[in-house]
């Protein structure tokens, strides 16, 4: 599907869609606030509902850790109110995890949708730098600092206007995985090990197949165990998550019976096209395997593995990346990112409200949708 083609059935729902269609895809009543939390050992970026009246124009700040532990912090143009009062109420929690060596800042666009349709948006900066070096601490760390993020959500911070009965975990590439595994996913290292026998593609080999294989008891060192344990491992869930969406994941390291520990409500979404975490080991392997009732499925036929990220209009100092780079974070092979950007904020909006809301509308939003080429979208029921 060419951008061209997206844009104009985008535009199409725009027009033709009912005012209730349309709703998840507009920003909702509230000012955005956004602050930074000092939890013990853990940064958290929030943004949150505000009755502040000013202009929502801010310059995030964050390190770009995928090109080292040295390197400055850039600019991300948002649509925020820095340190605003948070708006009185009490507003469901979404927790986002970030992607590998990134920061809550690359998803900023989503966590302004959200806010200003009634959540808090938490989310902790996993520190990391070296796929090498620092995957399989990761891989432990990252659920225990979802944890870490609800616990010091329960501590009242915001003026206590989060409501920690009312749960989601969303993230993208890792951060899906962090997810996943903050849902329920259990570790199979053996499903992993025969998943990779004889696997041809470099870059899955590479990636997500000698990383842990052969590390196991390095990896049981992380998770404090005292052997490699023998079929699925211990789980790293957090029992307070009451739904996850994971963008883009890597769910080979769970297998079909680790997945399966999934009950919660998943929306599993990405690109077929995804050249970072290969369909067919992250959202269509999840898709298949999460035993959860409550299901939703998004495909981007084509679409790449930044589908889901801030355009590079926020992030200005893509203008100095060599040309590999700035390909691979400005645009896409199949769609123009700031539509896939509106349809993820819209149908995650949708699939929130209804599980973390009581929104039957939502749930509806995703059984009814049709309306963009390229783009499906299944439920379970």
């Amino acid at each position: 599907m060419t951008r061209t083609l997206a844009f104009l059935a985008a535009t199409t729902l725009a027009a033709c869609g009912s005012a209730a269609d349309r709703d998840y895809a507009a920003r909702g009543d509230h000012a955005v606030g956004y602050t930074v939390l000092a939890g013990d050992d853990l940064t958290v970026k929030a943004w949150y509902p505000t009755d502040a009246d000013g202009v929502e124009d801010i310059d995030y700040m964050a390190q770009v850790r995928l090109f080292g532990p040295d390197s400055p912090e850039m600019p991300f143009f948002g649509a925020a109110i820095a340190d605003a009062a948070p708006a009185p109420g009490s507003y469901p929690l979404v927790v986002l995890s970030h992607g590998f060596g990134m920061s809550p800042e690359w998803y900023h666009p989503l966590a302004e949708h959200l806010a200003s349709r009634g959540f808090v948006v938490l989310g902790p900066e996993h520190v990391e730098y070296d796929w090498a070096t620092d995957v399989l601490h990761a891989t432990v760390s990252r659920p225990l600092e979802v944890s870490a993020t609800l616990d010091l959500a329960e501590t009242g911070v915001l003026d206590g206007i989060i409501d920690t009965d009312a749960v989601a975990v969303i993230g993208h590439s890792y951060g899906g995985t962090t997810a996943l595994a903050a849902g329920g996913a259990r570790i199979h290292t053996g499903w992993l090990a025969d998943a990779c026998q004889g696997e041809l593609d470099p870059f899955t080999d590479a990636f997500f197949c000698q990383p842990f294989l052969g590390q196991e008891d390095v990896l049981a060192a992380e998770m404090g165990l005292d052997a490699v344990p023998d079929g699925l491992w211990p789980s790293l869930a957090d029992d307070r998550v009451d739904a996850i969406v994971a963008m883009a994941p890597d769910a080979g390291m769970f297998g079909d019976v680790g997945l399966a520990e999934v009950t919660v409500p998943a929306m599993l979404l990405g690109g077929t096209g995804d050249t970072a975490a290969p369909w067919a080991w992250g959202g269509g392997l999840a898709w298949d395997h999460v035993s959860s009732e409550t299901r939703a499925l998004v495909t981007f036929e084509g679409a790449d593995h930044f589908i889901v990220t801030t355009t590079c209009d926020s992030m200005p100092w893509t203008a100095g990346l060599p040309e590999e780079f700035s390909a691979l974070f400005c645009s896409d092979p199949a769609w123009d990112k700031p539509t896939a950007l509106a349809l993820t904020n819209q149908l995650t909006a949708a699939f929130l409200a209804d599980t973390l809301q009581g929104e039957r509308r939502g749930r509806r939003h995703l059984e009814r949708f049709e309306a963009v080429e390229g783009l499906r979208v299944e439920t379970s029921r």
